[in-house]
């Protein structure tokens, strides 16, 4: 599998905020046809995959709508991303994306909140 890196990043994925395992519906159709999978989050982004193979500009900003499978709330966050790296796998298209302003702020920080306040043990295990 060959990783494209943003020229401007140069590396995969440096966030230094904690990530969260935190699966969720991504809804992003700029991006693909097709609704995503949030695999992890962070204050400064989130890594998504997608089941299809798609080229992806890395110089694009693309608008994110992602329902979190723990959120208390019903509404997607949204989050305006650009993306930093792509991998694509045999049948998938993973995403490495840094957030670059969200108006939901408020909410994704309550989020986050929430998940380091987290037992382990009340993570379930995703299969």
């Amino acid at each position: 599998m060959e990783i494209s890196y943003n020229q401007k990043d140069m590396n995969e994925d440096n966030r230094q905020d904690t990530r969260y395992c935190e699966i969720g519906r991504v809804i992003a159709p700029e991006l693909c046809a097709l609704n995503g999978i949030l695999d992890d989050i962070s204050l400064t982004g989130c890594k998504i995959h997608f089941p299809c193979i798609f080229q992806v500009n890395l110089d694009e900003e693309y608008n994110l709508k992602i329902a979190l499978s723990r959120s208390p709330e019903d509404e997607p966050l949204q989050l305006l991303c650009r993306p930093i790296w792509i991998q694509h796998g045999a049948t998938d298209t993973y995403i490495g994306m840094q957030n670059m302003y969200s108006p939901d702020e408020n909410r994704l920080k309550g989020f986050i909140d929430f998940l380091e306040q987290l037992d382990t043990n009340d993570i379930p295990d995703i299969i």
